[in-house]
């Protein structure tokens, strides 16, 4: 990947509780996708970095109605529990997996359920601005790599593994 640089309205909170927006900021991104620099219209930097992104071609103009915002990044997400998020709260951890998550994620062997539900898991991620994930699937491989196709084409970076149980007594064949 080569470096870039957004010009913008970026909209971001520096420090907790404050919300800070700046029109017509240049964002400079290099070559590892790590923002190097913000700079603030009038200031001495901008111009010459405008104009060197500009002759480069890496220059990218937002129009009025887009602005910059930062992703959020989850990293603990049981995607598979994405239908029953928020039930059987009153149960004990073991009747939980025992009565609701691992028989949901025996579904997950079929390829058309998983697409439903990840597809809804993902989408409603973004819309909320969750940017990056980091899934925890189930022991079905193409329902796995079918999670990581939906990030894909969704525009998320996802990265999805299995859960590994640590005690395999408490866990059911299925």
């Amino acid at each position: 990947m080569r470096g870039f640089t957004v010009l913008g309205t970026l909209i971001h909170a520096p420090v907790c509780g404050e919300l800070e927006i700046k029109l017509k900021a240049l964002v400079e991104v290099d070559s590892s996708g790590q923002i190097s620099a913000i700079h603030d219209s009038g200031s001495s930097a901008y111009d010459v970095c405008r104009k060197e992104a500009l002759d480069s071609g890496s220059l990218i103009e937002l129009t009025n109605t887009q602005y910059l915002l930062p992703g959020m990044v989850d990293l603990h997400i049981h995607a598979p529990q994405w239908p029953q998020s928020g039930g059987a709260l009153h149960l004990p951890l073991y009747d939980w997996l025992q009565q609701c998550t691992f028989p949901l994620e025996a579904k997950y062997a079929d390829t058309e359920f998983a697409q439903k539900v990840y597809s809804s898991l993902v989408e409603t991620l973004i819309a909320n601005g969750t940017t990056t994930a980091l899934y925890f699937a189930t022991v079905h491989l193409e329902s796995s790599k079918l999670l990581a196709d939906i990030c894909h084409k969704k525009g998320q970076r996802g990265l999805v593994g299995k859960v590994a149980m640590d005690n395999p007594d408490e866990c059911p064949d299925y």
